[in-house]
């Protein structure tokens, strides 16, 4: 995607009825932004969560989102993450988001072909590496992806971590952070976004503030308990309003599984 073309699909974003993409957060660190509602979290806790760097085409602009560790090759994030990006650097095994654990180079990066900006059906993409990730079990783990067309019930507890905003247009974290939200039913969903796919998921709570914001995109969406991650963080309206569910991408999407398969990535 050209940088054009890139900058369309952000206003593009915000423009269509309130809805803004959880896009990646061009970076500008400070010391006291955090996912929405959330806590302070040990990599040790969450040690499948990678910190993205990505460089953007044309510009040499970076962006940060975030990713999970899906085999020592892959890492799996949202086709926006890497939509108009050239390269990324990969912090894996660290709590903190500018230092610590090890990094990996990328230029390898891969979203679903049938990837829509419009709607964002179909955001995912995968990463590969050349450098084999060093798993130790402590602070670098694999996620468990879903097989088979599963169903994530309303009222899931569900749990999603990153180093995004503290709040709608805040500033970013340079600690990880997680915060707890619900499956909310499809139907109900719906009603909030009328663009909505099977290839989509929605989590939230029904009075608001708790919530991945701008900065936690492609990070991982899992069961709480679990390295059971069943979705990506993809968009949402504004971050953490009442009765406004984020959408993520439905790893449990037959689809979706299919191609992480054929990327080698499960």
């Amino acid at each position: 995607m050209d940088q054009l073309n890139f900058v369309f699909v952000v206003l593009f974003c915000v423009a269509v009825s309130g809805i803004y993409c959880k896009h990646p957060r061009k970076v500008h660190r400070t010391n006291d932004g955090r996912i929405v509602g959330g806590s302070e979290v040990s990599i040790q806790n969450y040690p499948y969560q990678v910190y993205l760097l990505l460089k953007q085409a044309f510009t040499g602009d970076y962006y940060q989102c975030g990713g999970s560790i899906v085999t020592s090759r892959c890492v799996l994030t949202a086709a926006h993450c890497i939509s108009g990006m050239e390269s990324v650097n990969i912090r894996v095994g660290s709590t903190d988001a500018s230092s610590g654990g090890t990094t990996y180079d990328s230029r390898m990066l891969i979203m679903h072909p049938q990837y829509n900006a419009g709607n964002s059906d179909y955001d995912i993409a995968v990463i590969r590496l050349l450098r084999r990730i060093a798993i130790d079990g402590t602070n670098t783990a694999t996620v468990t992806l879903p097989s088979g067309n599963c169903t994530i019930p309303a009222g899931t507890n569900l749990t999603v971590t990153g180093w995004g905003d503290t709040s709608e247009n805040g500033m970013s974290s340079e600690t990880l952070m997680a915060v707890s939200v619900n499956a909310v039913a499809y139907d109900n969903c719906k009603k909030s976004y009328s663009n909505l796919t099977p290839r989509m998921i929605c989590a939230g709570v029904p009075e608001g503030g708790r919530d991945s914001c701008q900065g936690d995109s492609g990070g991982p969406l899992v069961k709480t308990g679990t390295k059971q991650q069943v979705g990506v963080v993809s968009f949402g309206t504004g971050c953490a309003r009442p009765n406004t569910p984020g959408v993520y991408s439905n790893l449990c999407n037959p689809n979706i599984q299919r191609w992480i398969r054929m990327m080698g990535c499960a």
